[in-house]
């Protein structure tokens, strides 16, 4: 039973249950200005059925813009959940940093580096630093390759070895009469070492944009690893918007 509530809870609070692996290309955002431009949000969720559930979650993000092209990110998330009256139920956090800057016409050069641990998974830590060309050929496509040096480790064992790999991705946008987004984003990721030890994530959404700024979307998200002991995942969500 306290599996079945655990894994029932954990859907209800959207905690993630991919292997710690996230899909940084659609964290990305437009942001033309120079300068720094900052977001901060703060939430708290109280549950109270057969037990009591308190969530508080927190994040905050910089984007910027230099005056000589360089460009990136910076995100934290954290969330913590405790189930009444027994200790903590599960916490996570996630921290990247990217930086990116143009070498050519539609070329950029970017490095980035991040940090996570997710205790609903048993990961207690992983670290990555990675470097890669980020390819924009026409509007709404960008290709990106590189390759990234990734360390895991999990509760109850000990800490993985560093393993580099390669990280490719392609990011697609169709738009419909200005009121109608599809985007698609995919990732194929594998072992130097392992060819055979690879994973694939796909992302996809769509948002129908209706009058004065209230939007509906529909996102879907599969991840396939092939060393995993579970290696098909698939999630499906929906919800509204507001722009303003």
């Amino acid at each position: 039973m306290r599996l079945i509530r655990k894994l029932g809870a954990g859907t209800l609070l959207s905690l993630s249950i991919l292997y710690s692996q996230v899909n940084t290309e659609a964290m990305r955002v437009d942001n033309p200005l120079p300068g720094i431009q900052h977001n901060l949000e703060l939430d708290f969720a109280y549950i109270s059925g057969n037990t009591e559930l308190i969530e508080l979650n927190g994040s905050y993000r910089a984007d910027y813009i230099t005056n000589s092209d360089w460009y990136g990110f910076f995100l934290w998330k954290y969330d913590r959940a405790f189930e009444k009256p027994q200790e903590n139920f599960t916490y996570k956090g996630f921290g990247h940093l990217r930086v990116a800057k143009p070498i050519m016409a539609q070329l950029d050069i970017e490095g980035y580096v991040q940090k996570e641990f997710n205790h609903f998974i048993d990961l207690e830590n992983r670290e990555l630093a990675g470097l890669g060309l980020r390819l924009n050929p026409f509007k709404e496509l960008f290709l990106g390759s590189g390759f990234m040096s990734e360390m895991e480790k999990y509760q109850n064992s000990s800490q993985g070895p560093n393993f580099i790999k390669s990280t490719n991705y392609f990011n697609y946008t169709l738009k419909f009469h200005e009121i109608i987004e599809i985007q698609n984003i995919m990732y194929y990721q594998f072992k130097l070492e392992e060819f055979d030890d690879y994973r694939i994530l796909w992302d996809g959404k769509l948002k129908i944009l209706s009058l004065k700024g209230v939007s509906f979307h529909i996102n879907c998200h599969y991840r396939y690893d092939n060393n995993s002991k579970n290696p098909n995942y698939f999630e499906i969500s929906n919800g509204l918007g507001i722009q303003f």
